[in-house]
């Protein structure tokens, strides 16, 4: 199948909204993640195909909080606090965010009597040959004729460091708004108040934007990101890896042997097929309604879970001396050490890598990102999982994978570890397709550990059962609507929903109230 975009028209610019599927359609994270995406799910979004469709957790959030706003704000007043009221349907979780998202919002614009302005950006915007979508939150007008667009996070995501307009959801918005924004005279001066706030932490960042002087820029930065969505989209090209897991064209996929198109039924939380990674499953067999919470809901951690900043450092080091030399060259070693800081911790880390890195053995990848699909009769209990391996070895007949570790030992034997469990079977095609033996090795770099977990090594009957054992841990996902938490004391000790979780057997206050409200920033 060969697809080409075409413009009748010639440029694109900004025209009233569409339902049309007949154009190719963007998105902002389309826009964002062009140079990473597999360019065939790139070309198969672009180009409309259909492709399946599963639930949106954080809808459930963001559009009665989106409607309860509109509500508070009313005809011009004052906010009205009996406006954010959480629907019913949302789980007791989700009921909690909603509310403490709810006392954020009053915090942060309490001090501002706006009027709502309903925009027609909820259908995709027509730029001549393309539609624009993506999420369109609120706007208003300021009481003194200032025009403001408010956006939010409800799940601690992305974030600006300086500027609203470092999004491209952000700034594709005001290209969207931009009729309202300037009116149809000259009169208007064209500027907005655009403010981003995250509404967990109380985060707000604001500036003032004028769109007669910025709108160029901002075609020029639309040009440029839909150039290299339209230069690398490519429907015979395909790149599978961890990116599988939000896919939508997992159907006659090359990289999926049998996968199929599957949607989700009316009003269930689950996906058509599940995807699994190494942390989601140990989650879903430590804790269900954690799983949920996390993976089907998106809510936002109540509790800090560790920071893992070191742990991400101590693996890009470990991959860029691999990248450019040898961990047994002291002296590049060294180099690369003193360049991220020279800490103590991490040379003892890696030197304590050395000593049983295979240094001899041909290189497979690091930081290796898989993705394998398993199909099944019925379709319900196919699944796809997607892993990344630290570092992965051939030598002496074996495909030999290594995931260090910074953190303390959880098990005695790697085989016991169900994100192992992952890891393995989605490596274990690669090692039937070179004849290798599969063996999964737990470097645990911190040098209170004394010992590493027990190695695996799989046989192809091994694997087989690993896969039958992943297949039970799907029907059982699929068989579940209750969604009990564990309710048990050392689980919940370290969950991050513990605060707001109604079967915690481990509550405290969430971390959220630690934060306090920033001054304004606007500009």
């Amino acid at each position: 199948m060969t697809y080409s975009p075409t413009d009748e028209n010639g440029g694109r610019g900004i025209s009233g909204p569409t339902g049309s599927s007949d154009q190719p359609r963007v998105t902002p994270s389309l826009l964002r993640d062009a140079q990473t995406t597999c360019p065939r799910r790139l070309a198969l979004d672009f180009y409309g195909e259909k492709g399946s469709s599963d639930p949106l957790g954080r809808a459930r959030l963001r559009d009665p909080f989106i409607s309860a706003v509109r509500s508070a704000h009313g005809q011009g007043g004052p906010i009205e606090s009996k406006s954010f009221r959480a629907p019913d349907g949302l789980e007791p979780e989700e009921q909690l965010v909603f509310a403490h998202a709810s006392r954020w919002y009053e915090v942060l614009y309490s001090d501002r009597i706006v009027t709502n302005y309903f925009h027609d950006c909820e259908m995709p915007t027509l730029r001549k040959g393309v539609r624009v979508g993506g999420w369109v939150d609120l706007t208003f007008v300021n009481q003194d004729g200032l025009k403001e667009y408010r956006t939010f996070d409800l799940w601690r995501s992305r974030s600006p460091r300086d500027e609203p307009l470092e999004l491209p959801a952000v700034w594709l918005a005001l290209l969207r708004l931009r009729p309202w924004i300037c009116g149809e005279s000259d009169q208007s001066d064209g500027k907005i108040r655009v403010s981003w706030a995250d509404l967990i932490t109380g985060r707000r960042c604001e500036q003032i934007v004028n769109m007669k002087t910025e709108t160029p820029e901002l075609v020029s930065k639309f040009e440029t990101s839909l150039s290299e969505v339209e230069a690398r989209a490519d429907v015979n090209w395909v790149e599978p890896g961890i990116g599988c897991s939000q896919c939508r064209h997992l159907g006659h996929c090359p990289a999926h042997s049998g996968a199929i198109t599957l949607s989700a039924t009316r009003k269930d939380i689950k996906p058509g097929i599940l995807r699994i990674t190494p942390t989601s499953l140990e989650t879903w067999i430590r804790c269900p309604r954690a799983w949920r919470n996390q993976v089907l809901l998106s809510i936002p951690a109540s509790n800090d879970g560790g920071s893992p900043d070191h742990g991400i450092m101590v693996h890009a080091v470990l991959r860029f001396i691999h990248d450019h030399g040898s961990c047994s060259d002291l002296e590049h070693v060294n180099e690369v050490i003193n360049a991220h800081g020279g800490s103590a911790r991490l040379r003892d880390e890696v030197l304590r890598h050395a000593e049983r890195c295979p240094v001899t053995a041909e290189s497979f990848g690091h930081e290796l990102a898989l993705a394998r699909y398993s199909p099944a009769q019925p379709a319900t209990h196919a699944f796809l999982a997607t892993a990344q391996l630290d570092a992965v070895w051939i030598h002496d007949g074996i495909l030999d994978a290594r995931d260090y570790k910074t953190g303390s030992r959880r098990t005695l034997r790697v085989a016991d570890d169900p994100r192992a469990w992952v890891q393995a079977w989605v490596l274990g095609s690669i090692a039937q397709q070179k004849e290798l033996r599969l063996q999964l090795r737990y470097e645990h770099l911190a040098t209170e550990i004394d010992e590493d977990p027990e190695f695996w090594e799989l046989d192809e009957e091994e694997l087989n059962a690993t896969e039958e054992r992943l297949r039970s841990e799907i029907i059982k996902i699929r068989e579940t609507d209750s969604w009990a938490g564990v309710n048990e004391p050392t689980a919940c000790r370290f969950c991050r929903y513990r605060s707001i979780c109604p079967d915690s057997a481990a509550p405290g206050e969430a971390t959220w109230l630690e934060i306090q409200p920033p001054a304004s920033s606007a500009q």
